[in-house]
């Protein structure tokens, strides 16, 4: 066998590659207490838009986590008032 790629209507097949990313986050409450907040995606793409494909899981994991983070806070600062 040939590592030659398959031609599909000439041009050759992309290479596919899977990407995880994640993003964690911890806030200490006080008296050693603290809050573990964590996101992981993961997608398919082409191998020419790896990393940019990365860099926007990536952006997105972070997003979420940061938004749980400051909607919890929010409510902590309201309980405490």
């Amino acid at each position: 066998m040939s590592d030659t790629p398959i031609l599909i209507s000439g041009r050759p097949q992309s290479q596919r590659v899977e990407i995880a990313r994640s993003f964690a986050f911890k806030v200490n409450r006080g008296n050693y207490e603290s809050s573990d907040y964590f996101c992981s995606q993961k997608g398919e793409c082409d191998l020419a838009d790896a990393a940019d494909f990365s860099e926007r899981l990536y952006q997105f994991c972070k997003a979420q986590v940061m938004k749980a983070v400051r909607e919890d806070l929010q409510k902590q600062h309201k309980g405490a008032a």
